[in-house]
């Protein structure tokens, strides 16, 4: 019963807050208020407002697995964060065909980053380093819309990165399967070089 009257008021906000319709236009009379009084005003704020609340805890936590926060100088050296790659989107259709330095940008995982790193001051030199025994794809959107799309390294099949002077910020990371459908467990180490 309770629900029901919830959802039924409910309702009728929403009518009245997307058509800007005052209760008295909809033959409602609302006892104790002067006639130039416009209690749907509150809407105009309130349901933007529980929009925002509700949805806050995906915009906190925005990647699928663990992520890093790190400073120079961090221990222990290296870092790992474990994840499963579920090869079901094309990654380019997230970022776009290619990288800053016209590399393409392969491979199948998530709609949403794997993993975040968080780089808390200038790095040097970091590397990255997918550890699967899959042929792999690394993806990685740093500050700026800086976008690096990797594929082989040096370890074989799987996607590696070396970058030198990193600026401080925030950085989204993909692990993508080089095929569609693959899905697989993996690691990405991070280390200071």
């Amino acid at each position: 019963m309770w629900a029901r009257w919830v959802w039924s008021n409910f309702k009728q906000s929403v009518y009245v807050y997307w058509t800007h319709i005052t209760p008295r236009e909809m033959g409602v009379e609302v006892q104790g208020m002067k006639s130039n009084c416009q209690p749907w005003r509150w809407m105009s704020w309130s349901l933007p407002l529980l929009s925002l609340m509700m949805a806050g805890p995906a915009i906190a936590n925005s990647a699928n697995f663990a992520s890093l926060q790190l400073s120079p100088g961090f221990s222990p050296s290296p870092q790992t964060v474990k994840g499963y790659a579920k090869g079901a989107i094309a990654l380019h259709r997230i970022v776009g065909e290619r990288d800053m330095q016209k590399n393409l940008c392969l491979g199948y995982g998530s709609s949403s980053p794997d993993h975040m790193l968080v780089l808390k001051r200038r790095f040097t030199k970091l590397k990255l380093q997918v550890n699967s025994q899959r042929d792999t794809t690394l993806l990685i959107k740093g500050p700026g819309n800086r976008l690096y799309c990797l594929d082989d390294s040096e370890k074989g099949k799987d996607a590696g990165w070396i970058s030198d002077q990193l600026p401080a910020g925030k950085y989204s990371i993909w692990v993508g399967a080089f095929e569609r459908g693959q899905q697989f467990r993996y690691t990405v180490t991070v280390e200071e070089l």
